[in-house]
């Protein structure tokens, strides 16, 4: 029986994960275990280097930012680009794009908010 893919990945980040800590992480580690055998996780298993992991990246800051500070980035940097051809603008067909309620357009990572089309008398 083959390997999974995920499962080789996994292994690669829990041996990834021992050759890092040294003796200034190595107290948190330790408090990661007890927090996962705490959860329910038997050491040596796939789910306990999945809860980890996990609890590491959190450690790390790396976690994502929440939805509205997200949009909030994305309006700021579609805004910016706003008229700047080199930029498609933001539509749904856009990937990454989210729907800024507060201004009702689409905005994105990599593209310009739509113009204004006010209507002037």
């Amino acid at each position: 029986m083959r390997p999974s893919s995920s499962m080789l990945l996994l292994m690669f980040a829990a041996s990834l994960m021992g050759c890092t800590t040294s003796n200034g992480n190595a107290g948190q580690s330790s408090k990661n275990e007890a927090q996962c055998v705490g959860f329910g996780f038997e050491q040596g298993t796939d789910a306990f280097a999945n809860c980890m992991m996990q609890l590491s990246l959190r450690q790390g800051g790396s976690q994502q930012p929440d939805h509205d500070t997200l949009v909030n980035q994305y309006r700021s940097r579609s805004k910016a680009r706003q008229g700047d051809d080199r930029y498609p603008v933001c539509s749904a067909a856009n990937m990454d794009a989210e729907l800024d309620i507060t201004t009702g357009k689409w905005v994105g990572p990599d593209c310009q908010m739509a113009p204004d089309w006010s209507l002037r008398p």
